[in-house]
């Protein structure tokens, strides 16, 4: 049976000839260079309860969506002409089948804000649709009453190809303002908001006395929502996987008859499932590279505190690996160098232990305060990186079989990267045996090399505003580019859905996995066209409750019609040494490059 993944790609139907039928819509454009005080007129605008959606296309006009009426453009004149400087606006009629079918599904989706939901939270703010669940909302206390202070939304939208894509951003309370550096805007620029009667957001006006939200996270903080949950029905409805199946199943709801969304499918060409066998010779593999060459932990900290922490990873690595690490004062030229220092807070830019150069020695450093000293984990990531950081000096790849490849000419991986505001172009050239060289090449017109046509094509994508994510060469001067596509891949959230809120929460098992999880799971690639698409996901086997992150895919296309090779690579990234108990995302020799480069940008 061939196996199938879901992206976000939306499959999709419009009833054009319904839609016109059964709302109006209308273009409120300015004369100036653009409608002043935008957001605030589109927020006010949308106090009138005839208008369901509003969408800023640019910064001179903006769209509306209304229930048919004859009335609604005089209605819509008069509300425009109540807001600041609103007789410099004009509005227009606007035909639905003049609109792409992505403008139109964009301008659906926002008038869902009228929709009331106990779960999902809808708001149509300066022409956005923000959705947020109850669970995701931070509490607190301030003068010892109950506050909100952060209110998590996700960001709707749909792309012009008719991709959905959700990105996080955070509303949070005015009484933080202090926590929050403003430089290019200032604090009084930023529309203000406030909780509804309904619990959604809306924009505050003159006459009301509560604290309001502005759109900016406080300095240093971060919001992350989970990608998906299968623990229970309640914590699934709260990742953004709940959250997608709860947009597209109130839309579908809404909308019937006239519009309806799924996402597309796509027949996978090749699979690359991670079993326990590779883990288990991925530390057969470290193990006999220990064996041959000693570990050292250097104490550069020097008090009884850290005497017993280095004791502590000595005793991680002995019982993890079967090796014996000695612990002492001074770098060791010829071991592979734990360095124990303080964070650089500590330091503050003083005699930093971060910043010195040790040559062609390999040192990893970790930090008494951060670094977790009883993580089999967290140990097995600093062995990897000291593995990786060894291989760079010896210029040989030890932590992967090469040879079993089959190659029998050089390939070259190249990135691009900037250090110190000027773009720098790095390639690896691997060797049949598994050795390598790692140079920079740079941009000359009068002088052409091997990797010439490489930095042309990083430099075009500059100028494009293209995100390549690497380039592979080969020997005979085939190029192959990996991009992004903007596309994830997705689960069959319906089914998940069903099955949670029956209470059946057993969905971890081989063949459920194959059946509601595979679009998530370990490495797959099919074809389109001329191009090749991958993405890695979660490691299938053994897998728990939750999935963190979506699995991106990338696209790998030939260069001036180069044929695509990139199947034959696969394996590359079917490694967990690069990000320890995680697939790696790109073929981990483009690890290796830039572990090169952060060692250039540190001892710079």
């Amino acid at each position: 049976m061939s196996t199938k993944i879901r992206t976000n790609q939306l499959d999709y139907s419009l009833n054009i000839e319904e839609i016109r039928n059964r709302y109006d819509i209308f273009a409120v454009k300015t004369s100036e260079k653009y409608i002043k005080g935008g957001s605030y007129i589109l927020d006010a605008v949308s106090l009138n309860n005839d208008i369901k959606a509003i969408r800023f296309e640019s910064g001179k006009c903006a769209y509306l969506l209304m229930l048919h009426d004859e009335n609604n453009k005089a209605k819509l004149k008069k509300t425009i002409a109540n807001v600041e400087e609103g007789e410099k606006l004009f509005v227009e009629d606007v035909n639905v089948m003049e609109l792409s079918d992505s403008f139109v599904l964009q301008l659906l989706l926002n008038a869902l804000s009228s929709y009331d939901s106990e779960l999902l939270k809808f708001n149509n703010l300066t022409g956005h649709l923000y959705c947020f669940h109850p669970e995701w909302i931070k509490h607190g206390k301030d003068r010892n009453k109950d506050v909100i202070w952060r209110i998590p939304c996700l960001d709707v939208r749909v792309t012009t190809d008719c991709t959905l894509t959700v990105d996080v951003h955070t509303f949070s309370s005015v009484l933080l303002k202090k926590k929050i550096t403003f430089k290019k805007r200032k604090f009084e620029e930023y529309p203000q908001y406030i909780f509804s009667a309904r619990n959604t957001l809306r924009r505050k006006l003159a006459d009301d006395t509560e604290a309001g939200y502005i759109m900016r996270q406080i300095d240093g903080g971060k919001t992350e929502i989970g990608f998906l949950d299968l623990q229970n029905s309640k914590k699934f409805a709260a990742s953004k996987v709940g959250m997608l199946s709860g947009i597209v199943s109130t839309f579908n709801d809404k909308y019937e008859g006239i519009a309806h969304i799924d996402f597309k499918k796509i027949e996978v060409t090749k699979q690359i499932d991670y079993t326990r066998n590779a883990a288990k010779e991925n530390v057969e593999i470290i193990a006999e590279r220990l064996g041959n060459r000693s570990i050292h932990i250097v104490d550069l900290i020097g008090d009884s505190y850290s005497e017993m922490y280095c004791n502590n990873i000595s005793e991680l690595i002995r019982t993890k690996y079967g090796v014996e690490a000695s612990v002492g004062k001074r770098i060791k030229r010829e071991a592979l160098n734990i360095c124990v220092i303080h964070n650089a807070e500590y330091y503050n830019g003083i005699d930093d232990p971060h910043d010195r150069d040790y040559g062609n020695i390999a040192v990893q450093h970790i930090t008494f305060e951060d670094f977790s000293d009883s993580s089999e984990f967290a140990i097995s990531t600093v062995i990897h990186e000291l593995l990786i950081k060894q291989d760079i000096v010896d210029g040989k790849i030890s932590l992967f079989n090469w040879e079993k490849l089959g190659f029998t000419e050089d390939i070259s991986f190249g990135l691009a990267e900037e250090i110190e505001e000027y773009e720098r172009y790095f390639f690896m050239t691997i060797h049949a045996d598994g050795t390598f060289e790692i140079s920079e090449c740079e941009l000359n017109l009068f002088e052409i090399n091997e990797y010439s046509d490489c930095v042309e094509i990083f430099e075009d994508a500059k100028m494009k505003a293209e995100n390549i994510k690497g380039i592979i060469r080969t020997s005979n001067g085939e190029i192959n580019i990996i991009k992004d596509t903007g596309l994830i891949t997705l689960p069959e959230m319906e089914e998940i859905e069903k099955l949670l809120s029956q209470g059946d929460n057993k969905l971890r098992g081989k063949e459920r996995r194959d059946l509601l999880l595979s679009s998530c799971l370990d490495i797959k690639l099919y074809k389109e066209n001329d191009a090749e698409y991958y993405f890695v996901g979660t490691i299938g086997e053994g897998m728990r409750w939750n999935i963190h992150r979506a699995a991106n895919i990338r696209r790998i296309e030939g260069h001036s019609d180069a044929r695509v090779m990139f199947e034959k690579l696969l394996g590359l990234m079917n490694v967990s040494f690069v990000h320890n108990g995680q697939l790696t995302v790109l073929p981990f020799p483009f690890k290796y490059l830039r572990e090169y480069i952060n060692g250039l940008k540190v001892f710079r």
